[in-house]
């Protein structure tokens, strides 16, 4: 088992630096974090083959691309939640997979192109799991602020306020585009070069085509870190609710809570999900109270606290929260693959 190490000031803000632009020029980074391309980039390097902090291409929800969103609560038999979580890691529609405490074992983030696919996949793959006796799935109608808005907050402030998503400009993709997503959702930072090789295009028309699929909306860059060695070793997952008048209004406010990496409106009940990152479980109630006063209009009505994260936005994780692992993010396919269909895990290189 590898040793955990938390990550040094100096890791922490290459990530937030690179949180700010996942694909900035190690020249631009360095300028940033106070040092030099090679060493920036040596220390990326060595963060990204340690797992510590990877960049990933999401699909960009509230599109053509991948329409449909939906966080799935999961309860399993007392002996199987791991052995589930392992299973559904594997995937490609299941981006990020939590073991929780709270009430429900297992919380999913499930992306699909249309809600016939996410239907496919919640009643004919995750319903017929071996082991899972129940779930309830609760689509996002809009996201206010999630993974690639989120930082660190360990670089001075560039007085530019909280990082919003871009607006989405709805564009029909072709195989290259999905090819290149799904390449980008291994490796954010890909050189145009390897861009190219994986997908059979020249440079120019990669470079082309990843900044349209990024400056679009089509894929969501952000910068991710293991959690516990950036000493935030507790994730919490609330549910609540807001005055329909005002739902709006209030999942924005949310989204600009420090702690918080993600803010959702859902079609369902509870009506809202927010996703906090904090450095104790002392910090819980703290935080809810923070927000309650920060947010008055919003009542809590549920509570998860991740036990162990499996999966985030396609990497599978470790104990410590490090990358060990990809699954890409097709999640255009058919949902109910044969054995020999299901997507191929890519590993993380060797230090």
């Amino acid at each position: 088992m590898q040793q955990s190490v938390a990550l040094d000031e100096d890791d922490l803000a290459l990530v937030e630096a690179l949180q700010r632009d996942p694909r900035a020029p190690w020249t631009s980074v360095a300028e940033v974090v106070g040092t030099n391309a090679v060493t920036a980039s040596r220390r990326w390097e060595r963060l990204r083959a340690t797992g510590g902090a990877w960049v990933t291409g999401a699909p960009g929800p509230g599109s053509h691309h991948a329409q449909v969103l939906a966080y799935v609560d999961v309860t399993c038999l007392p002996s199987e939640k791991t052995r589930v979580a392992q299973e559904l890691a594997g995937d490609a529609h299941a981006v990020s997979v939590d073991i929780t405490a709270g009430g429900r074992d297992l919380l999913l983030t499930v992306a699909a192109v249309d809600l016939a696919t996410l239907g496919r996949y919640l009643l004919e793959r995750l319903d017929r799991v071996p082991g899972v006796t129940g779930t309830r799935a609760r689509i996002a109608t809009r996201l206010y602020a999630e993974g690639s808005t989120w930082r660190l907050g360990v670089l001075p402030s560039t007085g530019a306020g909280v990082s919003s998503l871009p607006a989405i400009r709805r564009a029909v993709l072709d195989e290259v585009d999905r090819d290149l997503m799904s390449a980008l959702g291994t490796d954010g930072r890909a050189s145009y070069a390897a861009l190219a090789q994986a997908t059979g295009i020249s440079q120019p028309t990669a470079r082309r085509r990843v900044d349209r699929l990024i400056t679009s909306g089509a894929v969501l860059l952000r910068t991710d870190v293991a959690a516990p060695l950036a000493g935030l070793p507790v994730m919490v997952v609330l549910s609540g609710d807001a005055p329909a008048g005002r739902l709006d209004d209030a999942a924005a406010r949310l989204g600009r809570l420090r702690q918080v990496r993600l803010s959702a409106t859902l079609a369902g009940t509870p009506s809202l999900l927010v996703v906090a990152w904090l450095s104790s479980l002392e910090e819980v109630h703290r935080f809810e109270r923070d927000l309650v006063h920060a947010v008055p209009d919003v009542d809590v009505v549920d509570r998860l606290v991740v036990l162990r994260a499996v999966k985030r936005m396609g990497h599978l994780l470790d104990s410590e929260g490090r990358a060990t692992g990809a699954v890409p993010m097709d999640v255009w396919r058919d949902p109910v693959p044969s054995e020999d269909e299901r997507p191929a895990t890519v590993d993380r290189p060797a230090e």
